[in-house]
């Protein structure tokens, strides 16, 4: 049961294995991300109908940023894309019709359809400008259809609705997949909308009123939309499903009695595209729950990761600094500035050997430190400009902490940090509170008292509806381990109350089972408690300590309760030993550590966890001078079931004390 040393409290980057960020190749967050980029090849290659790609990700995430990083990376097919024109129908000017064009020739099939009509208007000769005009068009027999109305119209002497024929609404010029992200969505930005003009009291429309809409936009290419707009708007979603299985998308307005003009109705256009629906795995939950045909539809699926590996990935994110520092245009960060990025990236991994690709939270910590440098008037960012932007960002975010310590400080929360008592002990638990950017370490005390009765533990907490359900569990799992351990054969005739002491919320987790099953035990052998040790840990019914969430806030939050109470060399942390990757504390505690005022114990059983809180050897129940032979023998008194030997001695170790 070795303490931890200093080294093992935070993971190991040597400043010496780094190099400035301004001498490595920058990288994006798209570059680490092989998943989607798998995903987006397989999509870009893909031909037939609209295919749809799930691109599941975390929040904080730029989508639009790195799908189109993502899509620029690939290579696919690009045979979908087309210009796109309406132009009046020459048999119904109700009913405009649309022209599918080749890919960057919008412009000049307009002029060309000008100088065709300039032609007939003159009664010349148009065959070879006919001729021309559907090579470029690869002799689209709906354009064929169009130029052969179009000039018997003029050779009738027919008028025109509107003075220019064609309306372009869609061009490529640069004959490149567009890639359109979706956002403020509604449905006439998504599909398109009609136009209407009033004059002298009569509403009229024709196809120069047409807007495209984001749909006809991204043919050819790729839409994304965000689904936590298609969750607010969930009209939006079956419309755009219902038009990508029929392959065609109509102009039928949302609001009823907005077609002004009810016989007029422009042709529906093809859809071919490629859409990619983003968002977390909440998104994608409440998604499903809105249509439940929605797996089907899904042609790819793949996964935006929030983390890399240190063992395997340390030099592709060092280079992921460099594409941020480079992206800010900040300056240079030395070595010992990136080890201690790194430092805070595993932190918010809570995991020593995993980095964090949180976009946001980093940028932001290379963004102050590159503002508190530059206040230095320093040439690079270093590794204590780091360290001062941390501070100075919890100095800004701390004052909750502080209000929390004041009930220490006054005296008005109720902690030993030193001493000895029976049935109380030094929890750590995790406050969350809403709208506060993180989470912070308190301790909280747990009491616990026996009396005559069945054997149940009862929950006060429980009772008094200020638990969850995983908690509720926890202390089932605590009676449990009891059970087992003192009473195989016969039943316990003592019955127990838990409690956590001052507390006036509700609580949820786990995480305090093997503090509650440590006070429980103290109270059952009698035993006083080091009050200078704060446990957590969960446990399972034959006493095996399990990891925690939330280690670091949770040690740092003791830490600073004994700083209040003052350091006496004894205090410290017993957690489980699985929890140790988890280890990232700051640099106060690991000085503490280092310079012996604080400890911290990793256990794998309750029973390494008792003897380091009693200093009691915790033994078998059939060993008279071990924690639990006192615990078992006087539930044995109390039961009737001591055997004669065993009651003398008992009674004559009082008298003569033996």
């Amino acid at each position: 049961m070795a303490e931890l040393s200093p080294e093992e409290l935070k993971p190991d980057f040597d400043s010496a294995a780094f190099r400035p960020l301004s001498e490595l190749e920058p990288l994006t967050f798209a570059d680490l991300q092989p998943r989607a980029i798998s995903g987006i090849h397989r999509l870009a290659n893909f031909s037939g109908d609209s295919p749809v790609m799930l691109l599941n990700g975390f929040p904080g995430v730029d989508y639009e940023a790195v799908c189109n990083q993502l899509i620029d990376s690939v290579s696919g097919q690009d045979s979908d894309l087309f210009d796109l024109c309406f132009t009046e129908n020459l048999n119904n000017p109700f009913k405009p019709i649309w022209l599918q064009l080749q890919p960057g020739t919008g412009y000049e099939f307009c002029e060309m359809v000008a100088e065709l009509l300039k032609l007939a208007n003159h009664h010349l000769d148009a065959e070879r400008l006919v001729t021309r005009i559907m090579r470029k068009q690869n002799d689209d027999p709906k354009i064929d259809d169009f130029l052969s109305d179009l000039t018997a119209h003029v050779a009738l002497g027919l008028e025109f609705q509107h003075p220019i024929l064609i309306n372009l609404l869609i061009h490529h010029e640069q004959k490149e997949a567009p890639v359109i992200y979706g956002r403020d969505l509604n449905w006439d930005t998504l599909f398109g909308s009609i136009n209407y003009q009033t004059e002298q009291g009569s509403v009229y429309a024709n196809h120069h009123l047409l807007e495209p809409g984001l749909v006809r936009e991204a043919n050819g290419g790729y839409l994304l939309l965000p689904l936590d707009e298609l969750l607010a708007q969930p009209h939006l979603w079956f419309k755009l499903k219902n038009a990508m299985q029929k392959g065609m998308l109509d102009w039928n307005a949302f609001q009823e009695g907005k077609t002004l003009t009810p016989f007029f109705s422009p042709e529906p256009t093809p859809v071919r595209l490629k859409l990619i629906l983003v968002g977390d795995r909440l998104d994608v939950a409440e998604f499903q729950q809105l249509d439940r045909d929605m797996s089907e539809r899904i042609f790819l699926r793949a996964e935006l990761v929030s983390e890399v590996s240190v063992e395997l990935q340390l030099e592709e994110f060092t280079r992921y600094l460099a594409g941020l520092m480079q992206q800010w245009q900040l300056l240079d960060f030395t070595p010992d500035a990136v080890a201690a990025l790194c430092r805070h990236a595993s932190r918010l991994c809570d995991h020593q050997e995993w980095l964090s690709l949180a976009d946001v939270q980093i940028s932001a910590l290379m963004r102050l430190a590159d503002g508190v440098a530059r206040d230095a008037g320093a040439p690079q960012i270093t590794g204590e400009h780091i360290r001062e932007a941390l501070g100075e960002q919890d100095f800004r975010l701390n004052y909750l902490v502080e209000q929390s310590d004041l009930g220490v400080i006054d005296g008005q929360i109720l902690l030993q940090t030193d001493g000895e008592e029976i049935g109380q002990i030094n929890g750590l638990s995790v406050i969350q509170v809403a709208g506060h950017p993180y989470d912070f370490g308190e301790p909280v005390r747990l009491t616990a008292t026996v009396h005559m009765g069945d054997g149940d533990v009862a929950d006060i907490e429980r009772k008094a509806e200020l638990a969850g359900h995983i908690h509720a569990k926890a202390m089932m799992i605590i009676h449990g381990y009891l059970s087992n351990k003192f009473g195989a054969e016969n039943p316990s005739p003592l019955s127990a109350n838990l409690v956590f002491e001052q507390s006036y919320h509700e609580i949820d987790g786990d995480s305090a089972s093997l503090t509650g099953l440590c006070a429980l035990l103290s109270a059952l052998a009698r035993q006083p408690i080091y009050q200078h040790f704060a446990v957590t840990g969960a446990v399972d019914q034959f006493g095996n300590v399990q990891p925690v969430g939330g280690v670091n806030e949770k040690i740092e939050g003791f830490f600073r309760v004994c700083q209040i109470h003052g350091l006496t060399g004894k205090q410290g942390i017993i957690l489980p030993a699985t929890n140790n990757l988890q280890l990232n504390l700051s640099d106060e505690v690991i000085e503490a550590v280092e310079t012996g005022q604080f400890h911290i114990h990793p256990v794998s059983h309750v029973e390494e966890a008792i003897e380091l809180l009693t200093g009691c050897v915790a033994g078998e129940p059939d060993k008279d001078d071990t924690l639990f032979g006192r615990i078992q023998a006087r539930l044995d008194e109390l039961n009737g079931t001591l055997p004669r030997q065993g009651l003398l001695r008992s009674l004559l170790g009082r008298l003569f004390g033996l």
